[in-house]
Order: structure tokens, then sequence, then C-alpha cells
């Protein structure tokens, strides 16, 4: 068979899933996009040609995914509670490390998906999936160069929305990033 083996896939579902997560900052959620992610996979297995990396390729079809989600009714994204994404989390797995991040997704995961979709994918594949730019190059079909400069771009352009919408705490409050109170 050509194409990518099933097994290689499953290899990489728990990455894939933190991937989604990130986005989505729901638990339910990111499992049944991540399961539609290897839907979609399966489907197109066996285009697979090799020109970027199994990581890449999946975070690629995820990012449709997520957006398509998105997208179906008008839907943006809905932040869940600290609670929620700190379940099963204990303290001596770094759980302080685990609320930090889960607080600032929840807060900035809504407003990722207003950067445009070029900016908003090569971000989330760079700082979210770990991807290199030469793997996100390949992913997206742009240069290495191009990648940079989305990335660039997407970070000033969040930096910017995060501005105008958010209030950064970091000096031990329970909530370290919360929403400005509209005028």
């Amino acid at each position: 068979m050509e194409g990518i083996r099933a097994e290689a896939l499953a290899a990489h579902r728990p990455a894939l899933r933190r991937f989604v997560l990130r986005h989505v900052g729901d638990e339910a959620l990111a499992e049944d996009l991540t399961q539609e992610t290897f839907l979609r996979v399966e489907r197109s297995r066996s285009g697979y040609r090799g020109e970027s990396s199994e990581r890449s390729w999946l975070c690629a079809i995820a990012l449709n995914v997520i957006r398509d989600h998105y997208r179906a009714a008008g839907r943006a994204p809905d932040p869940t509670s600290v609670a929620e994404m700190l379940e099963g989390v204990s303290p001596d797995e770094g759980g302080e490390h685990a609320l930090l991040e889960s607080e600032m997704a929840a807060c900035i995961g809504e407003f990722l998906v207003q950067l445009p979709h070029p900016h908003h994918d090569v971000l989330a594949l760079h700082d979210m999936a770990g991807l290199t730019h030469s793997e996100i190059a390949s992913a997206l079909g742009l240069s290495v160069a191009n990648s940079r400069v989305l990335l660039h771009r997407a970070r000033a352009a969040l930096r910017e929305i995060l501005k105008r919408n958010c209030v950064l705490s970091l000096d031990g409050e329970a909530v370290p990033c919360e929403r400005k109170p509209t005028s």
C-alpha cells in the first residue's frame, strides 16, 4: 500500500490531540476533532507523498478540521473553565504550569481564529505544534522565508488583538489572563 502506514499515524495521535486541545480548550471537543482528523487522514492516506513530515501533514489536516468546525453555523471557540481543563492533573505533574497554560489557552484561543488563515496556520503549526519553518513550508506549500514572515506578522497581529481585549496579570492572581471590561 502506498502512502503512510496506519501504525505510523497512531503514534502521532497523542501529540495531535494535544495540538487540537490547545486550539479548542475543551477535552471532549478535542477528542471529537482529533477523531475527525483521523477519519479524513484515513480517506486520503494513500495520497501522502512524503513531501512533508507525517506530523506536519497531520497538523495541517487538523487545522482544516478545526476551521471547518468553527465555520459551521458561524460558531466561535468556547473557552472552557480552568477546573475542566485541569481535571486529572496533579501538582507533582506540573499542575501549576498546566494551570497557567490552560488559562492562557482559554484566554487567547478565541482570538486565534480572528487571524487570517495563512497567519493562523503558521502560528499554530510553529508555536503550538512545534514544527520547523521547513516543515510548515512543505505542509502549506509556502517558501521557508514566507513561513517566517507570516509567523512574525501573526505574532504581531495576535499581540494587538490581545492588547485590545485582554488584561494579563502574572503577579499570582487566580486568573492571569482575562477579558477587558467592555465600555
